[in-house]
Order: structure tokens, then C-alpha cells, then sequence
């Protein structure tokens, strides 16, 4: 059935989110299997630029009326013929050269109208040239909503124009009609007026903190894109075409192309770079900070087939890979137009929003999956509304309330429970806030459905962390991401902002255009840049507040010159050493400090693990669903 679109926007301006991410996958990375050799190494600046070695590209009308450029930067969903949606995804950026090769008879659309012809298997490079970095914008961010709940800001509103701030509302994601049904991801920001620049933002934050005990957190946008040239290269190194900061690579037939060295798990210990092969069509542009991105517009059920077995093992039992294509689906979905606000796509393709790696990954038992799930997605039992599906590895046997994750407010079908079976779950359904109920869960370890799985790894279900003296003070000494100034670490979400190396040209301050590595806010909803705590060393380590599956929200951390307050379960996991989760307890044992816990990532949503041992127990997909997010029931969309 054919989808229309009743309203899509990007970026509303009105009276004038950070969206959770799934957590880590359950099956690492893989390197990708070659077909062919790898591709070469980048050459050496060409030497002849002035004449293209081919002859002169053609030059037609695009096929659409709309400018490709203005749609990667619109952030809305687009559908693809047919009717079926297409979403824009990053494949890698931050980089000098890209390369890729197509697997079919393929045409190179330059932005200003040349068309090159491009041989099957033929390699072409594209730099940038004379690239300047978008010019970005930062607000202080007061709160933030779902449209249809905005009243809940009011006292927000209210509150800081009594502090003398002037708010002003932005309102992201979009309203869309497909089916007869309508999605509205939209969500409502609260701003406080200021002069643009990071700094100032930054600053009303420390302030906020110091005079009302609560830091705020950072909206960013753009105000100009990045501009420059794009020059494509042939496999001699020579010139056959300039674009203005977008070329497009269109495959006969839908045959595919490799993309050479992409760069994957940025910030994570399988960093690494592989080529890797795609269908769809591939976009290359100017990222914000004026580097190059390869952005992929693919349908969402090819996305899909390739996203689902990078985030489940591909063996699974049949009905938990159906339950992991509806809540990947209904991820993406509620994904549109919240997140990426400062960057030309949607979506990126690590666990920021969803890893994808493309054709590798692809298993006839997911595509089977994909297949029958086809359009479905996952509705609230209350609302009715598209439910932003988020899942991680192993919830460690209880559930966590999305709002312990993310600075978000409750949503009422991602309520944190035990997962176990009915009536071994009548003795945790108080929660595990208090950490005496936390340590009689930990030691019981009662047989939860992720710990029923045949091939879950019980060490991720039970786990534990020692760490000596020197071991625990080299973490604190390190550069901790995302500290404001004194000793209070984290924030409220910031949104339209994440993860890379060098952001763009801010307004409001004397930041040059030049491409310097600082940092910036993480997928967390960090602070901007690193510092060092200064606490000497560390004596003790507590956590005075915690969710309801007990995973830590708050640590303390004292040492021999003063403590340190550190805010969020993202950030205490990152703090020490990357810790599998934040459901565990502290003890001692000597000079040593014994960190007993469970599960493996955050433990919203559905736990990918239980999905497999309730499948294998005989639960249909719909049904485990149903268990995961509070009663939401499945739909079909198109």
C-alpha cells in the first residue's frame, strides 16, 4: 500500500532529544569477508588537475526537482518507490579521502548537474577542497518533551522566565501518515535566549548548577552548513569532475558498491577500518566540520536486513529474530528528525543509534525475520504512539525505567521489570533501589530468562570487577569525558549534537574556521571537552542514588583531596574502565576495591538475551514483546 506523508519537519521554530540509543550489541564486529582485494592505499596528490583525463561529463536533469543536499539536511522521513520509507544513514565521516567501487555499470551525479559514466569495478576517490565547517549554534537546554505531552514543561517554562531567562520553544521530529495511521515523533525543547556560542551556553549551565542545584544541558544546530568542493578522482589520480559538497553514486539494477576502508566503533576497543559493501545509494558530502562523510539512503527493510544480525546473533531461536526486526524497526521510526540535528543524515551506524555493517552481515534467518515482520511496529498499550523501542544485551534479570538512563521523562512502556517468570518475579516487584534488596538479587541470581538463554554467557550475567589501588586512581587521575567545571560530572541531555572530532565554527565567539580536534558532548548527553578530577587518591567509591533494577545513577567518588559527584549510568560505567553495567555494589577486600554486579548495558527496553531464552521457552515474538514494553502491541504500517 502506497505511504503519504501528511507533515514532515526537521526543525520547527515556534514561540520564539537526546533519544536513547540501544546499548552495545550481542555479537561484536566482525571483519567483513573481501570479495576482492581490499582497495589501495590513497595515492599521492594528482598531478594533473587542470585537464580530466575522459571525456567531458554529460550533464542532465536530476530525476527529482527536489536539491539532494537540501534532503540530507532536512532530517525528515523520505519514502522510496513504492511507497516504502528510505532513510539516510552514516556509513563513516571525519575523513580526508573516501573511495569506493561499484559492483555494476554506475553514474556519478556531481552536485551543479555533471553525470559520469563509471564502469563496473572502476575505484574513484573524492577529496575535498577548500572545505569550511558549518557554523553551529548552542542554546542553554531547559527540558525537553514529547510533543503531545508539552504541558509537563509549563512549570519549566514558568520557573526560568521567573529567573528572569527568556525561553524560547524548538520542536523536533516530525508528524507522518502512513496507512491511515499517524507517527508523531515530534519532541518540544525549552531554550534560554543567549548569544550562540558554546561557551555562553556552557557558562549559564555552571551557573544554573551553582545557584539552583540542577545543570542544564545544550540544544545545537546549524545555522550555515559547511561548504567546498568536492573533487572526484579516477584510479590514475586525475581529475574527472568538482561538485559542490555532494556527489551521488546511482548502481544499475541496485547492484551495489564497496566503500573502502570505513572507519567503525569509533571509541571503542574494535576500532578499526574494513571495506565494506552496501546497496542503495551512496552520498558523499561535507560533514559539520567540513570533513567528508559517506552517508548511505537505503529502504528501511534493506537497512533492516543488514542491522538486525549485527545486533543478534543470527542462530537465534525464530521469534526472538522477528521480536529484535519489530523493535529495530519501530527504533528507527522513532528516530527520524530527534537526533543527528548538526549532521547530513539520520541515523549513524554505530550503538549510537543502531550498528550496521551492511550486506556482510546479512543471514537468510534474519532476512526471513525481517521478511515476516515486514512494516510492523511496536504502538503503546495507553497512547497509542510509536514506541521508541530501545534494547540492550542482558538486563542481569531486571528490567531499568528509561528515565534512570537517559535525562528523559518516564515513558509508560519503558517501565523497568524483573524479567523472570510470574512468579519468581512476585519477590523483586519492589525494585532493587535499595542496595540490601540489590545484594540478595546479585548473590540469588535467580533464573531469569537471560540467564535461561542455552547460549548466553553466565560471566555477563554475573560479573565481577577488581580493581587495585594505582588501577582505580589511574582512572580518576585520566581525562574524564564530559566534567564540567568543580566537581559535579553531568548533565541534562544535549541534543542535536554527538560524537566526533572536530566540530564545527560556533557563532557568538572568536572560534576560527580551522579543523582542530576538542571535545564534545557524548552520546550520554555529556558535557563539551575533558578534564582531571584532582582528587589524589582515591579512599572510597559510593552510590547514593540508583534505578529500579539498581543500576547506579549517582557515584561518589572521595579521595585524598576532596570528592567528586558523578552523575549518569553511562558516565560511572566509563569512569571505571568501561564496566559492563551499572547494577553492582562495592566492597572491599583489602586495598582492593570489588565490584559485584550483573547484566550487560543498560537494561531499558527489551533484553536481547531474555528474548532469546523467552523463545526458546515457546513465546511468539508478540508475546515478548508485550513483556519487554509494558503491554505495546505490534501493528503493520505498510
Amino acid at each position: 500500500m502506497r505511504l503519504a506523508v501528511l507533515l514532515a519537519a526537521a526543525i520547527l521554530v515556534d514561540d520564539g532529544s537526546a533519544s536513547p540509543t540501544s546499548s552495545a550489541p550481542l555479537i561484536p564486529p566482525a571483519v567483513t569477508p573481501q570479495a576482492q582485494d581490499p582497495l589501495p592505499s590513497p595515492p599521492p596528490p594528482p598531478r594533473q588537475l587542470e585537464q580530466p583525463r575522459r571525456s567531458e561529463p554529460r550533464r542532465e536533469p536530476r530525476p527529482d526537482s527536489e536539491d539532494a543536499l537540501d534532503l540530507l539536511w532536512r532530517h525528515r522521513l523520505d519514502f522510496a518507490a513504492g511507497g516504502a520509507p528510505r532513510v539516510t544513514i552514516r556509513l563513516m565521516e571525519g575523513q580526508q579521502e573516501i573511495a569506493f567501487r561499484p559492483r555494476g555499470r554506475a553514474r556519478l551525479r556531481v552536485r551543479g548537474g555533471a553525470v559520469i559514466e563509471i564502469p563496473a569495478g572502476e575505484t574513484i576517490r573524492v577529496r575535498a577542497l577548500h572545505a569550511l565547517p558549518a557554523v553551529l549554534a548552542y542554546h542553554p537546554l531547559l527540558g525537553d518533551a514529547p510533543y503531545a505531552n508539552q504541558s509537563r514543561l509549563d512549570n519549566t517554562r514558568r520557573l526560568w522566565e521567573g529567573r528572569g531567562a527568556k525561553v524560547r520553544r524548538r520542536i523536533t521530529g516530525g508528524v507522518y501518515g502512513i496507512s491511515g495511521r499517524v507517527l508523531d515523533n515530534r519532541r518540544v525543547a525549552l531554550l534560554a535566549e543567549g548569544d550562540g556560542s558554546e561557551r555562553s551556553a556552557r557558562e549559564f549551565a555552571e551557573e544554573s548548577l551553582a545557584r539552583y542545584g540542577g545543570r542544564t544541558g545544550v540544544f545545537t544546530e546549524v545555522l550555515t552548513r559547511p561548504t567546498g568542493m568536492l573533487e572526484v578522482l579516477d584510479p590514475a589520480g586525475d581529475r574527472v569532475a568538482l561538485g559542490d559538497a555532494l556527489v551521488t553514486l546511482e548502481v544499475d539494477g541496485d547492484g551495489g558498491f564497496t566503500v573502502g576502508r570505513v572507519e567503525h566503533d569509533v571509541g571503542y576497543a574494535a576500532h578499526g577500518y574494513e571495506d565494506r559493501a552496501y546497496r542503495g545509494r551512496l552520498h558523499v558530502t561535507l560533514d559539520s566540520s567540513g570533513r567528508l562523510a559517506a552517508v548511505l539512503a537505503i529502504a528501511l527493510e534493506e537497512l533492516l536486513r543488514g542491522l538486525v544480525p549485527s545486533e543478534i546473533p543470527a542462530g537465534s531461536p525464530r521469534e526472538a529474530l522477528k521480536a529484535q526486526a519489530v523493535t529495530a524497526r519501530s527504533n528507527v521510526l522513532a528516530q527520524i528528525g530527534t537526533r543527528h540535528l548538526t549532521d547530513p543524515y539520520v541515523l549513524c551506524s554505530e550503538v549510537h543509534c543502531q550498528a550496521y555493517r551492511g550486506e556482510a552481515a546479512q543471514a537468510l534467518s534474519t532476512d526471513i525475520a525481517v521478511r515476516q515482520t515486514s512494516g510492523q511496529a511496536l504502538f503503546g498499550r495507553a497512547d497509542r504512539g510509536l514506541v521508541d523501542a530501545v534494547y540492550s544485551a542482558m538486563c542481569g534479570g531486571h528490567g531499568e525505567d528509561n528515565d534512570a538512563v537517559w535525562p528523559s521523562l518516564p515513558n509508560p512502556s519503558l517501565r523497568g521489570l524483573p524479567d523472570l517468570p510470574l512468579e519468581a518475579a512476585k519477590s523483586w516487584r519492589g525494585g532493587l533501589r535499595d542496595e540490601r534488596n540489590l545484594r540478595a538479587f546479585l548473590a540469588a541470581a535467580p533464573s531469569a530468562w537471560c540467564s535461561r538463554a542455552s547460549t548466553s554467557r553466565k560471566d555477563r550475567y554475573r560479573w565481577e570487577r577488581r580493581f587495585a589501588p594505582a588501577e582505580l586512581d589511574a582512572f580518576v587521575v585520566g581525562l574524564v569525558p564530559g566534567v564540567g567545571s568543580g566537581k559535579e560530572i553531568g548533565a541534562p541531555a544535549s541534543i542535536g549534537f554527538v560524537p566526533r572530532r572536530t566540530p564545527g565554527k560556533e557563532v557568538g565567539s572568536a572560534a576560527s574556521s580551522r579543523l582542530a580536534p576538542q571535545g564534545a558532548p557524548g552520546e550520554d548527553g555529556g558535557s563539551a571537552g575533558s578534564t582531571r578530577l584532582g582528587l589524589g587518591h582515591v579512599r572510597a567509591l559510593e552510590v547514593t542514588r540508583r534505578g529500579v533494577s539498581g543500576r547506579a545513577r549517582t557515584l561518589v567518588v572521595s579521595g585524598d583531596a576532596g570528592r567528586a559527584v558523578v552523575e549518569g549510568e553511562l558516565r560511572i560505567r566509563r569512569l571505571l574502565g568501561n564496566l559492563p553495567s551499572a547494577m553492582f555494589v562495592v566492597d572491599r577486600d583489602g586495598d582492593a576495591i570489588v565490584l559485584h554486579g550483573g547484566g550487560w548495558g543498560h537494561g531499558a527496553g527489551m533484553c536481547q538475551w531474555g528474548a532469546v531464552g523467552r523463545a526458546e521457552a515457546g513465546q511468539g515474538y508478540q508475546e515478548i514483546l508485550r513483556a519487554y514494553y509494558s503491554g505495546a502491541e505490534v501493528a503493520r504500517l505498510y
